[in-house]
Parts: structure tokens; sequence; C-alpha cells
């Protein structure tokens, strides 16, 4: 197995591996370290059937059911076919469009650990997914900022049939929604992590909307920098996984003319815990 690099912000190319095969607990054990360094990891060329692609997630945990969209897709199935035509018969899920940056489910109690997204079809041009690193976007603030934010909590919502691509103030009062620590420390790294994102997150508890607003902008601005992306321009048989608790992803527009069809799993995670506080 090789590792490259694929931005300084975070990123890295897996080569050598083919998923469609299983794996020694030496080489899963590689893969697992690289995954939390570089915290988002491509396999190119990869053939991978449901059920390969089902034996690669599971040895990262417990496989999470489809949440947002159960009733599209049914009760206790694990995929997610985000795509702008229907698969096996059912529709595909948030079909076009940009999409803003979020942490997967950070609107349950539990949000998913990882996420691994199988590009099956894909347009000529635009449909890229961008990654921010949550961890360095912390790493990069202030000590005064980083004071201010100890012990805030942020209140998670999605509304995912009534504007499930783009943050907006109205929405469900029934739509999926939780209180998070805005600063959490990761489960396995231990590292702090922003966990608020302009998607899903609508207010800071406690604090001033206007105030609550614009540190929240300030937050998303700084973590959205160049300095902290890599954007991934996908190729039929990408493999991509990423660590949901230590960045952000995003899509960028395309053609809806075009086809995109991309085949999702995630592994059920853990209820983060804010930084310096104990399980």
């Amino acid at each position: 197995m090789e590792i490259a690099p694929l931005s300084s912000a975070l990123g890295g190319e897996v080569k050598g591996v083919d998923l469609s095969q299983e794996m020694s607990a030496e080489l899963w054990q590689d893969i697992h370290d690289v995954w939390l360094e570089y915290k988002v990891l491509v396999f190119r060329n990869q053939d991978l059937s449901e059920e390969s692609h089902l034996r690669f997630a599971k040895s990262f945990g417990e496989l999470q059911p489809v949440r947002s969209a159960t009733h599209i897709v049914g009760d206790d199935q694990p995929f997610m076919y985000i795509a702008n035509r229907p698969v096996n018969g059912v529709p595909g899920i948030l079909p076009n469009g940009e999409m803003h940056f979020h942490n997967d489910q950070s609107y349950y109690e539990f949000p998913c650990k990882a996420s691994f997204l199988y590009a099956l079809e894909i347009p000529k041009q635009g449909g890229n997914t961008m990654f921010l690193n949550t961890v360095k976007a912390y790493e990069m603030l202030d000590n005064e900022l980083k004071e201010k934010l100890s012990g805030l909590s942020v209140f998670n919502v999605y509304d995912y049939d009534r504007n499930p691509t783009a943050p907006s103030d109205v929405y469900d009062a029934e739509a999926p929604q939780f209180t998070h620590p805005l600063v959490i420390e990761h489960p396995e790294t231990g590292e702090a992590a922003l966990f608020t994102s302009r998607l899903m997150s609508h207010h800071i508890v406690g604090m001033e909307r206007a105030e609550s607003d614009a540190l929240l902008n300030q937050l998303f601005d700084h973590a959205e920098g160049l300095a902290l992306r890599y954007e991934h321009v996908w190729q039929i048989g990408d493999l991509v996984m990423w660590d949901n608790f230590a960045s952000q992803h995003a899509r960028t527009d395309f053609d809806p003319e075009e086809t995109r069809v991309m085949r999702r799993i995630t592994v059920a995670g853990s209820r983060p815990v804010g930084l310096g506080v104990a399980a």
C-alpha cells in the first residue's frame, strides 16, 4: 500500500489496494491509521459490488441505515443512492445542484462516524465533492476565539424535504434536530475539531441571534477557506471515505441534464463530546 497526499489541508490517495478483495488485519489497520491521519481517503479504479462495498464499510463499525430519506429507500436500508435518476426502481436522493458544507447527520444524537461514497456515473464537469479539515480549522483560530467557543453548544436541524442542500431559517418543527458541542473531542484521536456547519447549524444555544449569526458565519468563512480545502474531481470507480468528526464536505453544481449516480454507506458513530469534557 502507498499513500499520496492530495493537498496540504487533508486527503490522501491510497494506491495498491483492491477493495473488492477481503483484506488482512494488518492491511486494514494500515488503512485505518492513514484514514485518521488524512481524514479523507481516495481509492481509485475500484470495481465494487454492493457486497464488497458493504464488507469494507462494515470493517469500520456497525452500519447506519439511511435515516433522512427512509420514505424513499425504505427501512433498514444501508445504501443511499445520491443520484439524479432512479436506481433499481427507486428515485435518487439529493439529485441535483450545489450542496453546502456539512457533517453528515449532525442533527441526530449519534451522527455517523464515517461515510463511504462510490462513483458509478459522473457528469463531464462539476458535481465535485469539496472537503475541509475541521481539526485544522480549530487549530488555526486565535486563543481568544478558542476561549470564546469553550463550552458553547449549537442547535443543528435538517429539513430534508423542504431544503436539503442549502441553509434555511424555515424548517418543519418535526424535522430531525439535535444540539451538540460547538467544539468536540475526536472520539479516536482526541483532536479538537469544530462541529458546526453552514448547512445544518441553526444557532448557538443561549446566545442572542444576531451575535450567534455573526459568530457562526465567522467560523464558516474561516473553515471554508481554500487553505483548509481539498476538492475531489470524481472518476468512475472512485471510492472516497471520510472521517465525519474531523471533516466536512460540500458539492459543486453540475448540469442536471447529465447523469450523476453515487452509492453511499455510512457507519454509526458515538455522541460527540465537548472538548475537555469526560465522556
